[in-house]
């Protein structure tokens, strides 16, 4: 029997292209430390939407630009855990010794 109510077909467009969205674009994000301390981020892009470089985009967003170091994972896998980089701490200057009187 076919389906004539109009907002029956939009119901089941719906749900397919939801299921879709599901199978296409499945990728999790799990904040952890690594070995030495740094933030890192365990990250899967599953479905066939995503590649290993949609990781790499998701672990660039993570680190927030600071850049990152991949500890574990590979294209064969669509997973990667990375470490944040650490930015550079600025050296301090050291102030020149202010001179006394002699009086004080």
């Amino acid at each position: 029997m076919p389906i004539t109510n109009p907002l029956s077909r939009l119901g089941i467009a719906a749900a397919v292209v939801a299921a879709a969205m599901g199978v296409g674009a499945c990728s999790t994000q799990h904040t952890t430390y690594t070995a030495d301390g740094r933030r890192g981020y365990m990250i899967t892009c599953d479905g066939y939407l995503n590649s290993y470089s949609t990781c790499l985009v998701k672990a660039g967003r993570a680190c927030r630009g600071q850049g990152y170091d991949i500890i574990r994972g590979g294209e064969d896998e669509r997973s990667v855990l990375v470490a944040c980089r650490v930015p550079p701490v600025p050296a301090m200057t050291q102030a020149a010794p202010v001179a006394m009187d002699a009086a004080h």
